[in-house]
């Protein structure tokens, strides 16, 4: 059915994709959509609320626009872009690199998520 990837392979696709995102559209031109199923709930932002548009902003060069978009989204570009390099390097991070990288990235979300909601009641 569909080919096997590797998962650095995988990851390389991914962050290629959001990279690639972020230079096709500027952080104007995307549709006002809400896909969060969270915020169409609660009306509070999550985590990954204004990634898209931060992601287009920081491959505009609009950094501040970013920044209160979604504060996360510097770490998170950053790791795509080493996402893009992932291949060449996947069999020489050890793996306990690549799980302290993974905690850090849900701490960092969780906290988002967390300071969102908080600052939504205070």
């Amino acid at each position: 059915m569909f080919p096997q990837l590797a998962p650095a392979r995988l990851v390389q696709l991914v962050s290629a994709a959001a990279i690639a995102l972020g230079f096709a559209f500027a952080p104007g031109s995307l549709p006002k959509m809400d896909l969060c199923l969270f915020h169409a709930v609660t009306g509070l932002q999550c985590p990954g609320c204004g990634l898209t548009r931060a992601f287009c902003a920081i491959s505009h060069g609009q950094f501040a626009l970013a920044w209160h978009m979604n504060p996360l989204s510097f770490y998170l570009y950053s790791l795509a872009v080493l996402g893009i390099a992932c291949p060449l390097f996947a069999n020489a991070v050890p793996e306990k690199v690549i799980q302290g990288v993974a905690l850090a990235t849900s701490a960092a979300l969780a906290v988002l998520g967390i300071g969102r909601i908080c600052a939504h009641f205070i």
